[in-house]
């Protein structure tokens, strides 16, 4: 305790580099020796019930009752060292470490029950078959692919070949022989490997537990989808995926991710925060002085999940697979009056294809770029007149507005650019001006069209204009130009 406390009492800033790091790599390997002369202490506490003389129930409650940061899981470990003696003596001889040995350990246990049965069959198999295939292939193989594959001339295969068919050849029980291919295993991975490599050679010696659980899974798959209580989004509540359809998720998600061009903006932006040694509970790392000028902030890699789901959709949508429903192709669709959108008191809100209810501001963000079916209704609501009009730039008209502005958004300070989806927005609301001009729109990426609309933001544009969620906004002696007048009617949007 002495040294220890003297040792501490050193300020390791005050040592010189080679011996401080060398000192640093001295302690890691002694705190793991000491690790494991106190899991054995444990392991001897919970053989004796010694628990009992400092009062306590259970070894389990003994140790969570110390001020140490070990745990239960730590003491289900020490009690399986005196099962599995080749995990602790390599964890004694340093050649495991204690996570190491703790993911061996737990893989070991699954597999006992189904080991060294007297009718000599694991799973229905062959036990000595499969005790083979998993020993010499399945840890030769995992072991080849975490060294980036071996060359048939590599004296490393050789030796591992060498080592791994002793193993299978020993006449010993089948437990044992998987315990010491497990441990070479763990020898010759990285640690960050190890839990995936120990569940693939679990699944191979027990595949039907495998296909139990993805037969259990298809047959619970399910979601459920609820609209928050506050009409502003959805919540999965509860939910899960069959194989089939998770993989197909995670590869739109992964495609998604991959085209979306602001990915490596988030990324190197939250690098440069992690540089300056921002932390993950610091909160976000574009907060501070200025955030408000900033054209958005790095979106975490939860969020780019999430937008890149919403990209897939949109994507999908578009296309047109989905068949037509009423004769058209189906889409978002919003039914909003045009006392909504100008946010007359007491107008009912917009309602949603789905039946949710929608604040006004994603809807007046979707309006700028929807294609709008405008229905007139007499006093009891009844339609007594339709149209159908195109109130978006054109493809041709798109184009030259990207020609115009080089693709980019027309936001001051954005720089967000070609590949990016841009929006045309109609800084005069296209219900009060009704027309669609090419000098009347403005580009802007998602994130300026959203703080315009859902900020409220007035926003300064390249070329020196403000514009805000009303449009134009004038100089401050001129006064800022009122909602047009518009026919009574309800507009119906599909985006």
């Amino acid at each position: 305790m002495a040294a220890v406390s003297a040792l501490g009492a050193q300020p390791p800033a005050e040592l010189p580099g080679a011996q401080a790091v060398a000192e640093a790599r001295v302690l890691l390997a002694q705190l793991e020796a000491l690790h494991t002369v106190v899991l054995e202490r444990v392991a001897d506490v919970d053989v004796r019930q010694l628990h009992v003389l400092d009062g306590a129930p259970s070894t389990g409650t003994w140790v969570a009752a110390q001020p140490t940061s070990v745990d239960r899981g730590e003491v289900a470990l020490a009690r399986r060292l005196g099962a599995f003696p080749q995990v602790a003596q390599a964890l004694r001889g340093g050649r495991l470490s204690v996570q190491g040995a703790r993911q061996v350990a737990a893989a070991l246990a699954r597999l006992r029950r189904h080991v060294d049965r007297p009718d000599g069959l694991i799973d229905g198999q062959d036990g000595e078959q499969v005790v083979t295939a998993v020993v010499l292939d399945g840890v030769l193989s995992l072991v080849c692919e975490a060294l980036g594959g071996l060359a048939s001339d590599d004296p490393r295969l050789s030796g591992l070949l060498t080592e791994l068919s002793g193993i299978a050849g020993r006449p010993v029980a089948e437990l044992a022989r998987l315990e010491a291919g497990f441990v070479v295993l763990a020898e010759q991975l990285e640690a960050g490997l190890l839990s995936s490599g120990l569940a693939r050679l679990v699944d191979a010696v027990v595949p039907s537990a495998l296909e139990g659980a993805a037969d259990d899974a298809h047959e619970r798959r399910a979601f459920t989808l609820r609209r928050d209580d506050d009409g502003c989004g959805w919540t999965i509540t509860e939910g899960r995926l069959d194989v089939e359809c998770g993989e197909l998720l995670h590869t739109v998600l992964t495609a998604e991710l991959a085209v979306d061009p602001d990915n490596p903006v988030d990324t190197a932006e939250f690098a440069g925060a992690r540089a300056d040694g921002w932390q993950p509970l610091d909160g976000h790392p574009s907060d501070g002085p200025g955030a408000a000028e900033r054209c958005g902030r790095p979106r975490s890699l939860r969020q780019r999940r999430h937008d890149a789901l919403r990209n897939g959709l949109r994507r999908y949508l578009d296309s047109g697979i989905a068949g037509l429903r009423d004769k058209v192709a189906p889409h978002l669709s919003v039914t909003v009056s045009l006392a909504a959108l100008h946010d007359a008191p007491g107008a009912l809100g917009a309602v949603a294809g789905s039946g949710a209810l929608l604040p006004r501001s994603p809807v007046l963000a979707w309006w700028c770029d929807s294609a709008v079916s405008r229905f007139v209704l007499g006093l009891g609501d009844k339609v007594i007149a339709t149209s159908h009009t195109e109130r978006t730039l054109k493809a041709h008209e798109r184009r030259a507005k990207r020609i115009e502005t080089g693709g980019h958004c027309q936001g001051a300070g954005c720089t967000r650019g070609p590949g990016s989806r841009l929006v045309p927005h109609h800084p005069v609301p296209w219900t009060v001006a009704g027309t669609t001009s090419l000098a009347d729109t403005v580009l802007l990426c998602e994130q300026s069209h959203h703080d315009l609309h859902s900020g409220g933001h007035v926003l300064r544009l390249k070329d020196g204009r403000l514009l805000g969620p009303g449009g134009w906004v004038r100089d401050p002696g001129e006064g800022s130009p009122g909602p047009g007048e518009g026919s009574a009617g309800r507009g119906e949007g599909s985006q």
